[in-house]
């Protein structure tokens, strides 16, 4: 098996995400620090810019991390297999042919039943013709005391 050669080791890959959290990072601790403090009388907030910080670097590594994971397709030997790896492309397949494979056996089932009742169906249509017309002329004459159906 030949295996694909990803480009750029563990540090080209980190180190793209890094360097935008640690920049936002230092905007957010000045801005913070500038803002918080409230004008040059006041004292210095620094646990609230470190804790914004922080957080926004944070924030970003995730970010990034999770932006780094959609972008990457898996591997093909991923959707194959059994159980919880298996494709679901395979599963709809076999469960149409199964289902086509069901309907015909039903159809040539019908049409052996068909051929074998030819002769009892015709009397049978008959009967259900004069029951409907049986029906048809009951409905059409009124009922004694007024009823209708």
């Amino acid at each position: 098996m030949v295996e694909k050669q990803r480009s750029g080791g563990f540090k080209e890959q980190v180190k793209g995400p890094l360097i935008i959290a640690v920049v936002l990072a230092v905007v957010a601790f000045f801005g913070v620090f500038i803002f918080a403090t409230g004008g040059t009388q006041n004292a210095p907030q620094y646990s609230l810019s470190l804790s914004v910080a922080g957080a926004v670097f944070i924030v970003t590594l995730v970010l990034c991390a999770t932006l780094m994971m959609i972008e990457r397709p898996n591997d093909e030997h991923l959707g194959q297999g059994t159980g919880i790896n298996r494709s679901s492309a395979k599963l709809y397949a076999e469960a149409k042919a199964k289902r086509e494979a069901e309907a015909r056996k039903k159809a040539v089932a019908e049409r052996a039943t068909g051929t074998a009742d030819s002769a009892t169906g015709a009397s049978t249509a008959s009967a259900t013709k004069a029951t409907t017309q049986q029906d048809a002329a009951s409905d059409s004459q009124p009922r004694a005391n007024g009823q209708e159906r």
